[in-house]
């Protein structure tokens, strides 16, 4: 009997496409990748925790979900990385190509709602499947999936849950819509809600800021802004679950002189967005310069037609009503040494979240200026209406190792954005 059993079973999951020849059953654990809360999370899995799968050709890889006592495909996309954390977009214009091996930085996506029941039938030694325990951290269910190898193709879905927009370098998903800088493509310059079927809200974004001051050699004062950047789009690669775009930047030292090249990958996702900056500089910042602080911001667009706008954080229970007049209450947003805020409107909820790595010698603190009678560089223009986001300092202390410095930004559409 029990040889029958794994007989049909073989047979069922030929009939999927699955390799005979697979590993015996394993089990990982894995979490929501974005941990945003919402019905369109993604989950990830490390590739090193599914040692069977290891050195077995990307295209070959497929992900099933157990339902009502079947095994069904579902939507599976891997993004290489090095070493380093980097993504390997080096064959970004090829989806998988044939001969890519599964490393054990690589990552493995899928929709976390796509988890399905436990897998049961057969002999689950037998079995040649790797099983993946998925534990989502916001609602504490558990589900599972499985993983496979085939030498059948697949086709792409034909609908993506995330879609670049080549002709005008924009995102958009079922909740959002992000347009980045022509000038300098590391900048998101528009952002818009969707609201209903074919229907979106203005642009909410008047622009987004990067800037740096300090003193070099110990006594010349500088400050840089986006205009002394120079940026160039390099390359985009289009999944069906997630875009990883990426910029080179180099940022005007003195006259001609430029920093070495600093790369930013956005990670963009159906609920959400990583802003992932790639720290690699050759040489130790203390040398040349002191008292380094980076600012990074949004500045929201200021038009009667839009909803209100109001600011928290964990670390005060204010609710900071953004109406370009500068509080106290907002004064004191600055004093925070935290990495999360939230901006809400009708329209829905923003959340960000700054992760920075332990051995990374840089502090956080929370920025907001709220003062629409003040110009602020680049554009030297009255008017900063909730520009909010994140002062960085200690910059000068960092080393020469490579540093992921991460921006996720968490996005919730009116209904279900809470604390507005």
């Amino acid at each position: 009997m029990r040889r029958y059993i794994t007989a049909v079973l073989g047979g069922y999951l030929a009939g999927l496409g699955i390799s005979a020849g697979a590993a015996a059953m394993t089990q990982s654990t894995v979490w929501s990748v974005s941990n945003c809360g919402s019905p369109d999370a993604l989950a990830v899995v490390a590739a090193e925790k599914l040692p069977a799968l290891l050195v077995k050709p990307i295209n070959q890889i497929r992900l099933f979900s157990y339902h009502d006592q079947q095994l069904s495909p579902i939507t599976i996309q891997i993004d290489p990385r090095d070493d380093e954390g980097r993504f390997l977009l080096d064959d970004a214009s090829v989806s998988d190509p044939p001969s890519r091996l599964l490393g054990p930085k690589d990552e493995i996506v899928f929709r976390l709602a796509d988890r399905g029941s436990r897998f049961v039938h057969g002999n689950v030694q037998e079995t040649p499947l790797v099983e993946i325990e998925v534990n989502d951290p916001n609602s504490g269910q558990t589900g599972w999936v499985y993983a496979g190898l085939s030498d059948t193709a697949t086709s792409a879905p034909a609908d993506k849950e995330v879609d670049y927009e080549t002709a005008h370098d924009r995102i958009k998903t079922k909740i959002y819509k992000v347009g980045f800088s022509h000038r300098n493509p590391f900048l998101i310059d528009a952002f818009q809600w969707k609201l209903a079927a074919n229907q979106w809200s203005p642009n909410v974004l008047d622009s987004m800021k990067i800037r740096h001051r300090g003193k070099m050699f110990g006594f010349i004062p500088f400050r840089r802004t986006s205009n002394d950047y120079s940026s160039r789009l390099m390359q985009v690669k289009e999944g069906p679950l997630r875009v990883i775009r990426r910029t080179e930047n180099r940022v005007r030292i003195l006259w001609k002189l430029k920093t070495p090249a600093l790369y930013i990958d956005y990670v963009m996702m159906p609920d959400s967005f990583i802003m992932d900056t790639i720290v690699d500089i050759p040489f130790n910042l203390g040398l040349f310069f002191s008292g380094v602080e980076t600012l990074t911001t949004v500045d929201w667009r200021k038009d009667p037609a839009l909803p209100a706008l109001t600011i928290r954080s964990p670390g005060t229970s204010a609710r900071l009503v953004v109406d370009g007049k500068m509080s106290e209450e907002e004064s004191q947003f600055n004093t925070l040494k935290d990495t999360r805020l939230s901006v809400y409107s009708a329209y829905g909820a923003v959340h960000l979240k700054l992760d920075i790595p332990e051995d990374f010698a840089i502090q956080p603190w929370l920025y907001l200026n709220d003062r629409i009678d003040i110009a602020d560089a680049p554009e030297n223009q009255p008017g900063q209406f909730g520009n909010v986001g994140y002062k960085t300092t200690g910059w000068e202390n960092i080393d020469t190792e490579v540093h992921h410095l991460k921006f996720t930004t968490c996005l919730q559409a009116s209904g279900t954005a809470h604390g507005s």
